[in-house]
């Protein structure tokens, strides 16, 4: 997906659902949700997954609108912001794919114990649900890329935000069914499988960004395809 430069990033609205639900989507809200909630009951955990969608949802506007303003105001090329969002991709999305490697044996250790509070403690729904887990850096950057390239185009704008909506609609029915999803035999291992192959194909995208970005930059030498 090398961008041309009379259509940079012309990404389908199926693409764009793609990109955010890979980014931002329920298959990797999942587990952090079951570990924060793990022992806790039905009503703290529909009331942490709902303060956590609606934090991330106000977040989502305030930070994209924010970055599309900040891109006019200090002359931050849309390829610029591409790059940052590819590299921060790549390391992230890297980590995830080396952290198989690495021993668990302090994994249990770092699980912290179940609070006995009846409401989620302050915070806890802002970090580290909301962002990074709902939110990521990337998939904001990405926001901003596809809002700033429609700029004036309204009907465009709101199609991006509105395929961004039924994204975190989608994070807030996983998390309201984590706890069965995980209970279900044999569903966490598949899990695991299947974030493992999203984190590999986040590496490529991470990549793939970059390459379009420097593509957009002007960088000779790139093939498009």
């Amino acid at each position: 997906m090398i961008i041309q430069p009379d259509q940079p990033l012309a990404l389908s609205p199926g693409k764009i659902f793609t990109f955010l639900f890979v980014m931002l989507g329920p298959l990797k809200v999942i587990g952090p949700f079951g570990t924060m909630t793990a022992g806790h009951d039905t009503q703290f955990k529909r009331r942490l997954a709902l303060d956590a969608i609606v934090i991330a949802s106000i977040g989502t506007i305030a930070a994209v609108t924010l970055g599309v303003r900040i891109l006019e105001k200090w002359g931050v090329s849309v390829g610029a912001l591409l790059l940052t969002a590819g590299i921060i991709l790549f390391l992230v999305a890297l980590k995830v794919v080396l952290h198989q490697y690495d021993p668990h044996d302090q994994a249990a250790k770092d699980i912290p114990p179940p609070a006995t509070a009846a409401a989620p403690p302050p915070g806890l729904a802002f970090s580290p649900l909301a962002f990074p887990t709902i939110i990521t850096p990337y998939g904001v950057a990405l926001l901003i890329v596809l809002v700033t390239l429609r700029t004036g185009q309204p009907a465009l704008v709101a199609q991006v935000f509105g395929i961004a909506a039924v994204v975190l609609g989608l994070d807030y029915l996983a998390m309201l069914g984590a706890e069965r999803i995980l209970s279900t035999p044999k569903v966490r291992p598949v899990l695991g499988i299947v974030g493992t192959v999203l984190s590999v194909l986040q590496v490529a995208l991470g990549v793939q960004a970059m390459l379009d970005a420097l593509h957009l930059l002007g960088v000779p030498g790139l093939v498009s395809r």
